[in-house]
């Protein structure tokens, strides 16, 4: 049987456009670029206050998640009404957060304290947001397969938005600064209205999701402590997140505009263009990551092929290792360069379905708790899933300014226009093996954790069967 609507699932798929417009500008790479080249924070602070923000994310999310879980609105409903009342907070901050006052060094602690407190208020309502937007992804239907096509819509949507968004934000917003003079700070806070307000503003149409999967709420956790020790008691969310935390060892990937910004020469597109580092990395970002889109359309194919979607993510992971070492031995110069990001890009089409499976396994959790226990913890489950997509992408960040830092590494204004030959002998070493290499390293340490894992496509049909005829037996109406 079939519970959504078109209508339900087309609001829900613009809301989470919505929402991934705000997290393309925030949670991006670029968001490491704007601390240290437009807010001109030095790269050993940088390194601090991501690792420090995202230990405050460890703390801020399951809390949040349970508080969720043992939270019933007087209609019953659980995440829902979160989705209407989140989204202007979540606008209002994501503005401030980018609001660069000054760039002196005496008002650097004061530059720092407000960067801090902007960043806690805008990650307690965006994280209450979305936790909400993917918990209810589990309660939408008690059909697994209307729920994975749900699923794996709403991640590939998603996705297409955050990747084309966090790719193209940057270069536009390079470009128009450089041609019409106006300062990068100023441009920032242009687009910060633009796409984190009026992103926030769309995503209100989340609200549309419905309800209807429902536990009798006596039956729920009474308190934080015995939800975390169930939330630990399930192997297999724990070994998809453990999966997910190793995989914050790539932290290449955050050094890509570093890469081109003091290593490739300003005229590599020909003289007079306005594409600079911010550029490149978008057309570095286009090459390796657009194929991905492939891979989520055929997600559920890998599923089948595979027969499951562990089994599909290590496939994926081990694709990506193989282009990654290849394309470290072809190099950089001249044709070399785009020949490597060319294979990186073909590995990376199977790649892209990772996220749709990784949700769909979290959901799978969620019902396999519920069948051993008799709870369902969407909120806790999926403030895992932020927790560690934070968790990893501040560790990525973190590790990367780290090594920044290491290299010596010293920020130049843009206004400079001069960049290659600047940086230390350490960086001039380095750059290259660490943008490459640490994501192929990611891979292949992500993969030993999905080993251990093991639900089969028998096991999930008993689990939904049996759930079913509980909740009947219980009354408990699926509307």
């Amino acid at each position: 049987m079939q519970y959504m609507s078109k209508k339900e699932r087309y609001s829900f798929y613009a809301g989470l456009s919505g929402q991934n417009l705000v997290y393309s500008f925030i949670g991006a790479s670029f968001f490491t670029y704007f601390m240290t080249d437009i807010a001109m924070f030095p790269a050993a602070v940088v390194t601090v206050l991501l690792i420090a923000m995202k230990v405050w994310d460890g703390v801020n999310d399951p809390i949040i998640g349970a508080m969720v879980d043992r939270h019933r609105f007087k209609n019953g409903e659980k995440l829902r009404p979160f989705l209407r009342y989140t989204p202007l907070p979540v606008g209002i901050t994501t503005v401030l957060v980018f609001i660069v006052f000054s760039t002196r060094e005496d008002l650097l602690w004061l530059r720092v304290s407000y960067f801090v407190i902007m960043y806690i208020a805008w990650d307690l309502v965006y994280t209450l947001q979305d936790v909400s937007i993917w918990g209810i992804t589990a309660m939408v239907s008690p059909n697994g397969d209307e729920r994975d096509s749900f699923v794996k819509w709403a991640r590939t949507i998603g996705s297409v938005v955050y990747s084309v968004f966090s790719m193209g934000i940057p270069m536009v917003l390079e470009m128009i600064a450089k041609a019409t003079g106006s300062s990068m700070a100023l441009m920032t806070i242009v687009f910060a209205i633009i796409f984190g307000l009026g992103g926030a503003m769309l995503s209100y149409r989340t609200y549309y999701a419905q309800e209807r999967i429902r536990v009798n709420p006596q039956k729920q956790q009474t308190s934080l402590l015995e939800c975390f020790s169930l939330l630990f008691k399930n192997k297999m969310l724990m070994l998809v997140t453990l999966s997910n935390l190793l995989g914050a060892v790539g932290f290449g990937s955050q050094l890509v505009t570093y890469f081109f910004k003091y290593k490739i020469p300003a005229d590599f597109l020909g003289a007079g263009s306005f594409i600079g580092a911010l550029g490149l990395t978008t057309i570095y970002a286009a090459i390796t990551g657009a194929p991905g889109f492939l891979g989520m359309l055929f997600a559920d194919k890998m599923k089948k092929i595979f027969k499951s979607y562990v089994n599909a993510i290590i496939f994926m992971q081990s694709c990506n290792i193989v282009v990654r070492v290849i394309a470290y031995f072809i190099g950089y110069n001249g044709v070399g360069l785009w020949i490597g990001l060319g294979l990186i890009g073909i590995g990376c089409i199977p790649l892209g379905a990772a996220s749709i499976a990784q949700t769909s396994i979290f959901c799978d959790s969620i019902d396999y708790m519920e069948w051993k226990t008799g709870q369902r913890m969407e909120g806790v489950t999926f403030s895992m899933q932020t927790f560690f997509t934070k968790i990893s992408s501040g560790v990525t960040a973190g590790l990367a300014t780290l090594a920044l830092y290491l290299m010596d590494y010293k920020a130049i204004d843009d206004s400079v226009g001069v960049f290659v030959g600047t940086q230390s002998a350490a960086f001039e070493a380095w750059i290259w093996p660490l943008v490459m290499l640490t994501p192929a390293l990611a891979s292949l340490l992500s993969i030993i954790p999905l080993l251990f894992i093991h639900y089969t496509p028998e096991q999930r049909a008993q689990v939904e069967k049996d759930l079913q005829e509980r909740r009947a037996a219980a009354g408990i109406a699926v509307e």
